[in-house]
């Protein structure tokens, strides 16, 4: 657990850690410099918490791989500061994973939290997802929400690098997916966790970085598989329109309207969404309308 001035929800995460059904848990808390009273949070729990804490405030990436190195376990899940577990979380997915040896990882459905008036719990995944080796599937469409995963420690330091510190957004997508690269994952259906949308969250806030750090980790891929392109070409149609399209948002938050309908030409064909979203962008305030808080995320990530 990664915490930056996470105050305001991080009880409630660490409290749901505790009530875990599964008792043999660590929590490695790192504190990434905060200014506010995580660090009191934090402290005021027994010693199945251990606190680390960085003297600067360093990339998230760098903090998280500082995290891991301390863990002690045989597995290895995330919980962000402002997200909860649900009770079987840790027992589920573990019995997953000591029951197939031949799975590295394991993903779950979850709860969104609609911060509002009314916190709305609105289901994550509405539809199945697959099992086994799930790397092109992923490269499509991907949904592995991060609160929900767990990983055996092995299938980490097989691959290397850890989480990548040049990357500030989606780390954790370059970290799954080199792992779903080599080994298997399975994906309980059931809910695991809560992840609360907020106008505080990175992934609203930076949404423009994400198009540059995809573009990025792909090329990674193709240095690892020099027929990457041919291999994965139909996918990476995929993949490509969701680039089209973070860039095309970025262009109409500039006010280039005729730069973002340039970035979309080429994909608006792709399925029903995309050709939605080009043609909004000439429609007064459409674009706008169909980007409102609550389905930012929905619709980047788990279309």
């Amino acid at each position: 657990m990664n915490c930056l001035n996470g105050e305001k929800y991080l009880r409630e995460a660490i409290d749901s850690v505790y009530a875990q059904t599964y008792k043999d848990w660590e929590i490695i808390f790192w504190d990434n410099a905060s200014t506010d009273s995580s660090a009191d949070i934090a402290k005021s729990y027994d010693e199945k918490l251990r606190y680390f804490r960085s003297e600067e405030t360093v990339p998230l990436g760098k903090a998280r791989n500082w995290a891991i190195e301390q863990a002690r376990g045989e597995y290895i899940a995330f919980l962000d500061c402002d997200d909860i577990w649900l009770p079987e979380k840790l027992e589920k997915q573990i019995n997953i994973l000591e029951s197939k040896p031949c799975i590295d990882l394991v993903y779950s459905n979850y709860f969104r939290m609609i911060m509002s008036k009314n916190n709305k719990l609105v289901l994550g995944l509405k539809r199945n997802q697959p099992d086994g080796h799930i790397f092109r599937q992923m490269l499509r469409q991907y949904t592995v929400n991060m609160q929900t995963v767990i990983i055996r420690k092995t299938a980490l330091t097989s691959i290397g690098t850890l989480f990548d510190e040049n990357l500030n957004l989606s780390a954790e997508y370059d970290l799954f997916m080199r792992i779903l690269f080599k080994s298997k994952a399975a994906y309980s259906k059931e809910p695991l966790a809560i992840y609360r949308i907020h106008k505080d969250m990175s992934s609203i806030k930076f949404k423009s970085g994400f198009a540059k750090e995809i573009l990025y980790i792909v090329d990674k891929f193709k240095q690892l598989e020099p027929s990457f392109n041919k291999k994965y070409h139909s996918e990476l149609k995929y993949l490509n329109a969701l680039i089209a399209y973070l860039k095309a948002d970025t262009a109409i938050k500039n006010g280039n309207l005729r730069e973002a309908r340039t970035y979309l030409h080429p994909y608006k064909l792709v399925n029903y969404k995309y050709f939605i979203l080009y043609f909004a962008i000439y429609l007064p305030g459409a674009w706008r309308a169909l980007h409102d808080f609550r389905n930012k995320v929905h619709i980047l990530l788990n279309s």
